[in-house]
């Protein structure tokens, strides 16, 4: 896991967590997976699903979909978001968001994040990584580590930093988060955006886990749903994705131009960790910046 809080978590201001990268295999689609899919076998009723272990049915399912989230060296991918949240008076809203990603393996990423409530942009073009408040009319930098995962990692851990659905790529990694449940289940197929997928269930301690996978030759993820049990009221967090798995990315929109009206500023909290590189200084304002 990139951030010690865990899986898939709705964090700072409503935004939602965070995205890694690694190596990816030298072509992206022009082959599916070495591994086969297994066919899953027939639901039984929800009610009579009392899984004491995973399904290895839906191990096989997740691996496979590992195997092919790790094959995109270059793509593009849109999530539709909802998170619902609980007010003091146990009262629950739910705050909508559009979040857009462009990554080209391994160490380019720009990830561009609108809920109802909070806008930011994250941009790591290779040596630095930029943190965007667009309507605040401000921004930071500090150094990246070399790649995607290590840098999101790094702004997790040591800044406290959350950018979206990082967990999503550790699928396909030796952090796949499967560890992180007890018991799993096929629930049966179903329709994304008239797109027939595979739907499977994942129970764990602190959270409850859905879904959604495209069925055929490329196995993507086109839904997910999570509840956390750790928090009042058990908020969930669900995301509908979009995938261009074949997008040409120019180079340029991975590095991040201020306008005269930015001001950039340090992080709130700088870097801590033991051999860790310290944020870029600031450049002073430029005027007409807040």
């Amino acid at each position: 896991m990139l951030h010690p809080k865990g899986l898939f978590l709705t964090v700072a201001a409503l935004s939602v967590t965070a995205l890694v990268a690694g190596a990816g295999a030298p072509r992206a689609l022009a082959a599916p997976p070495a591994s086969q899919p297994t066919s899953p076998a027939a639901p039984l009723p929800l009610e009579d699903r009392a899984a004491t272990t995973i399904d290895p049915a839906a191990v096989a399912a997740l691996t496979r979909m590992g195997e092919t989230l790790a094959a995109l060296n270059s793509f593009e991918l849109t999530a539709r978001t909802t998170v619902e949240v609980t007010l003091k008076d146990e009262h629950q809203v739910q705050i909508g968001g559009v979040v857009h990603y462009w990554v080209k393996r391994p160490d380019r990423v720009r990830i561009d994040s609108e809920t109802d409530t909070l806008s930011r942009q994250y941009f790591f073009d290779g040596k630095t990584f930029t943190l965007v408040a667009p309507n605040d009319r401000y921004f930071a930098q500090t150094e990246g580590r070399g790649t995607i995962r290590d840098t999101l990692a790094f702004a997790a851990q040591a800044l406290d930093i959350e950018v979206p659905l990082a967990d999503l790529f550790d699928w396909g990694t030796a952090e796949a988060p499967l560890k992180q449940f007890e018991r799993g289940f096929y629930v049966g197929t179903a329709k994304i955006d008239g797109t027939t997928t595979e739907h499977y269930a994942l129970i764990g301690k602190d959270f409850d886990f859905e879904i959604w996978i495209q069925q055929g030759d490329v196995p993507l993820p086109l839904k997910l749903s999570l509840v956390d049990h750790r928090a009042a009221a058990g908020p969930r967090f669900t995301a509908t994705l979009s995938w261009r798995p074949d997008a040409a990315i120019p180079d340029d929109i991975f590095t991040f131009v201020p306008s005269k009206d930015v001001a950039r500023i340090r992080f709130a909290k700088p870097a801590s960790t033991p051999g860790s590189i310290p944020p870029v200084p600031p450049a002073p304002a430029s005027k007409g910046a807040q």
